[in-house]
């Protein structure tokens, strides 16, 4: 069944106006001015888009699929995450990894959920290991798990936080090491994911490996960095070449400290490194509150893939185009990633992931991943066995 999206306001994330979007076989065909349903070949479905902005569906790079926390006992584990989170908050590609817990949850549970979100009809990747070294893995090392496990492309530590390791620089340096060859051999993108910690070094670590090695900046992807104690050297990361992720947050407070992604957004832009900046959901994981000596937990918080549109919304609000709110969530995410040849964007012989918002309220309408309907008026449409 061919797709034919009619009249739409197309953000690609660039705006191209008012458009029709053809969609067959997984893939968008074409995007052009008028698509006459007359003369195509085999069955079509014609879809309104008036009064509609289309987008490309999200891209969430940081998520725990198969659930986060466990900091304040065994009661707060967080629960694993399911499609419709998903395509209701229009993601249809999504990064999984773990966090603090690598000793109860195990990297082969998250590469089954990766490889089930997959058969689901959405697509996702992960990335091997926690926050610890030596790294959790499948095979034993990290070097193979990339290598030769498909949606493995890359490795998640920690640094500069009291839940995680105290990194030397050879033990940093080896680890870049492998992921580069293993990046190299397999063709993927190879990225270790740096949880950045309120610590004192902040991203010292990272800087010491850049300053006595010829490893490149874009190998580290530093997480949770819009707040005011790490965004400085964030910025200092993505001027030499890294992709920085901020953490999306539900309420227009700052989060307990945080800068939101809108705010950050429009930083990235002043700073020149709008291209470099992502920001992601933290589905899944934990949002731990801590006392003032950061020594028991007071509170707990889940993130939840709605906080990528919220984040869109507010930004829109403040008085930045939907193109600048869009990018980090889309094309620049895909780059970050390595899927930046079929995903992020809406062109001809791109996947078939478009999500449609009321162009009023911004809210999410319809959701079709790999050209398949996922989100239909705003009611999940259930796929699989489980029905």
């Amino acid at each position: 069944m061919q797709l034919l999206i009619k009249g739409a306001d197309v953000f690609a994330p660039e705006a191209l106006g008012r458009k029709d979007i053809l969609i067959s076989n997984g893939k968008i065909l074409a995007i052009e001015e008028n698509i006459n349903e007359s003369g195509l070949i085999g069955p079509v479905e014609v879809v309104d888009g008036q009064g509609k902005l289309a987008i490309p569906g999200l891209v969430d790079t940081h998520q725990h699929f198969i659930g986060g926390g466990g900091e304040g006992g065994y009661r707060t584990r967080t629960p694993e995450l399911t499609l419709t989170q998903q395509t209701l908050n229009g993601v249809t590609t999504a990064l999984g990894l773990l966090g603090t817990d690598s000793l109860s949850r195990h990297v082969e549970s998250l590469y089954a959920k990766t490889k089930a979100f997959n058969e689901e009809g959405i697509t996702a990747v992960m990335i091997t290991g926690a926050y610890h070294l030596p790294s959790p893995t499948i095979t034993g090392s990290v070097q193979r798990d990339i290598a030769f496990i498909d949606p493995v492309i890359g490795v998640k530590l920690a640094v500069s936080d009291h839940r995680g390791p105290f990194v030397t620089r050879d033990e940093l340096g080896h680890l870049v090491s492998e992921v580069r060859v293993a990046s190299l051999i397999a063709n993927k993108k190879g990225i270790i994911t740096v949880h950045t910690g309120a610590g004192k070094a902040c991203l010292d670590q990272v800087f010491d490996i850049l300053e006595v090695s010829d490893y490149q900046p874009e190998r580290f992807v530093p997480t949770h960095i819009n707040r005011p104690d790490t965004w400085e050297s964030a910025v200092r990361l993505a001027k030499m070449g890294a992709y920085i992720d901020g953490t999306g947050i539900l309420h227009d407070d700052g989060g307990a400290g945080k800068i939101t992604c809108a705010d950050a957004t429009r930083m990235s832009i002043e700073e020149g490194i709008e291209s470099r900046f992502t920001f992601s959901s933290d589905a899944g994981g934990s949002m731990p509150k801590w006392n003032e000596n950061r020594t028991r937990i007071i509170g707990m918080g889940v993130g939840t893939p709605d906080s990528l549109l919220i984040e869109v919304r507010r930004g829109v609000e403040k008085g930045l185009t939907l193109t600048q709110m869009l990018a980090p969530v889309t094309i620049n995410a895909a780059h970050q990633i390595g899927l930046e040849d079929r995903k992020g964007q809406l062109l001809p012989g791109f996947d078939g992931d478009v999500v449609l918002l009321d162009q009023d309220s911004l809210q999410l309408t319809d959701t079709i991943a790999k050209g398949q309907w996922m989100v239909a008026s705003g009611e999940a449409i259930v796929k699989g066995t489980f029905e």
